[in-house]
């Protein structure tokens, strides 16, 4: 019987991956290792969006997508993995952002739930991932993420972004800062606005999401990231600045636990 002739939904991944697998800082042994990791990314706004459809194009093995939300108008300009049948359809951004990852890759695992991440389901859905990636929009949820991913020894990206200007950090636990060594109390209320009043500039969510997954690809390839190192962005003006966060011995979480 004749060998079947290969299409693009079942090429082989080395050719898939192969633009980042020739990458000297990845190579095959870490293209493989990306392909067997596991990532769990908590929002599928406009930070969560793109960082899904950039790991889904590297072959990250499996993705896990949480959000509670629908598909709403203001949503259009940002989020780019939503369509206006999505909109028409009021779809659950999870199950939405799924269904189009699988039309980029159906050959990995990609797994939507829909629902509020709260204390209650959590921690399982931290242990089942090597990585996690911030893409909420409060630090209420950043500071469960952080205690989660501390208990359970798991590396974490944390990420925001507000009108043009955005931050991240690499965050591993035993191994530098934690979140709340940087910020040890949740800002004032109405200190942050959310995005739907102060507004969000889509390229500032996208370049702020690329660093994030970036800095997940390292940890996942190679376990190197810039652990304890905030980057603060300004796309407007074409600005990053860094800082190394030091570790707070008197931290509440990953000092007191």
């Amino acid at each position: 019987m004749p060998a079947s002739t290969p299409t693009p939904e079942n090429a082989p991944a080395a050719a898939r991956y192969s633009r980042h697998a020739r990458l000297s800082l990845i190579g095959q042994d870490g293209q493989r290792k990306i392909e067997k990791g596991s990532v769990l990314i908590i929002g599928c706004g406009s930070l969560g969006c793109a960082q899904a459809a950039f790991l889904a194009r590297a072959g990250v093995g499996r993705l896990t997508l949480a959000d509670r939300d629908t598909v709403q108008a203001p949503n259009m300009a940002t989020q780019l993995l939503y369509d206006e049948t999505d909109l028409r359809d009021g779809a659950p951004k999870a199950a939405a952002a799924a269904r189009r990852l699988r039309t980029i890759n159906s050959g990995i695992a990609i797994e939507p739930v829909v629902a509020d991440i709260t204390a209650a389901n959590i921690e399982p859905l931290v242990a089942a991932a090597d990585l996690v990636l911030d893409a909420t929009d409060n630090f209420e949820t950043r500071f469960l993420i952080n205690e989660a991913a501390v208990k359970a020894g798991k590396p974490w990206i944390y990420g925001g972004v507000l009108g043009t200007d955005g931050m991240a950090m690499a965050i591993r636990p035993g191994r530098g800062p934690c979140l709340r060594c940087l910020f040890a109390l949740p800002p004032p209320e109405g200190r942050l606005p959310p995005p739907d009043v102060f507004g969000v500039l889509a390229t500032a969510a996208v370049w702020v999401a690329a660093l994030q997954t970036t800095q997940a690809l390292k940890a996942l390839a190679c376990g190197g990231a810039d652990w304890g190192r905030m980057h603060t962005l300004d796309i407007w003006n074409g600005t990053v600045t860094t800082a190394e966060v030091l570790r707070d011995p008197a931290c509440p979480c990953c000092g007191g636990r």
